[in-house]
């Protein structure tokens, strides 16, 4: 039996998400932006239903480029 992933909207965290992807979107490159917005698409399209294991690295990756060099070097 297939798992279904999702990101539910209580409190907002999928709108919360959706903002911080167009925030990336702002300061991404040219090659990192066609990923980003695929990965916008695909998540307003599903309503954040059926998400896959992939979009969510992505989604990972993305949230990850928040991190203050700072506190990479720590870890």
């Amino acid at each position: 039996m297939e798992s279904t992933y999702y990101i539910t909207n209580k409190n907002n965290q999928l709108l919360e998400l959706i903002n911080t992807i167009d925030y990336m979107a702002s300061e991404a490159t040219v090659e990192e932006l066609d990923c980003i917005v695929k990965l916008k698409e695909e998540l307003i399209a599903k309503d954040g239903i059926h998400v896959s294991p992939d979009q969510y690295n992505s989604i990972i990756s993305i949230l990850l480029k928040f991190v203050p060099t700072y506190i990479k070097d720590v870890c």
